[in-house]
């Protein structure tokens, strides 16, 4: 798997000679599907003191967990993060695993689980008509475990490192996680597609009211502590 040279870039900057990283995933899918840090992770690229990878589904959590296991600093969570005010249940939609295996459906169906079904490949967006066919009758909607993008700021206030991608609903979390005024990592990532241009801005520019300076790299946003 390519690493992503921007993403690479920011990290050694925020990092360097060695600093330890502490790091909260949220949408951790199997741990290597078109994730960011495995590289990192097999190529010893830095010091991870821990990670803490939030993913909801629990097939998808299976995997995550096993290819995870190498990786003994790194801890798995069961659930979904939202910015609801306590902890609960919600509906998540998502491609199975052995669905895309079994109707050898698109291999990017296996990153499109979320809350949403209308801002994202589960609405069609980003698929197109024939794409997208091949994968609606396989959508599946299941009950979550959730917790609150507060709580999980609060229990790990040290981490350094905050990446998300959720599938169109980053930005809530996004703020959410910032809305105590006390946590700022050095490092932010978040996917920034299909999300409104009015609400997209208004966070870039509370991040950068903050002090982060910001730079794309395809559907992500990433913010350096300046």
């Amino acid at each position: 798997m390519a690493m992503n040279s921007v993403l690479s870039d920011v990290l050694k900057r925020a990092f360097p000679n060695r600093e330890p990283i502490r790091y909260i995933q949220i949408g951790g899918n199997d741990g290597i599907h078109a994730d960011p840090l495995y590289p990192h992770h097999v190529a010893r690229t830095f010091e991870f003191e821990w990670g803490q990878i939030f993913e909801p589904i629990p097939e998808y959590f299976d995997l995550l967990m096993a290819n995870m296991r190498q990786f003994p600093y790194v801890k798995c969570h069961n659930l979904a993060v939202d910015d609801a005010t306590a902890p609960g249940q919600r509906e998540f939609s998502y491609v199975s695993h052995a669905d895309i295996e079994k109707f050898g459906l698109p291999g990017s169906s296996k990153g499109i689980g979320s809350f949403s079904r209308d801002r994202n490949a589960l609405g069609g967006i980003g698929y197109d008509e024939g794409k997208f066919s091949k994968i609606e009758s396989h959508i599946r909607t299941i009950q979550v475990q959730t917790v609150p993008a507060k709580d999980v700021i609060r229990q790990y206030s040290d981490a350094n490192f905050l990446l998300t991608d959720c599938e169109g609903y980053d930005v809530e979390i996004i703020r959410s996680a910032f809305s105590s005024g006390n946590f700022k990592p050095r490092v932010v990532q978040y996917e920034d597609y299909q999300i409104s241009k009015d609400i997209s801005q208004s966070t870039l520019g509370e991040l950068q009211a903050l002090g982060y300076k910001v730079v794309r790299s395809g559907n992500d946003v990433i913010c350096e502590l300046a």
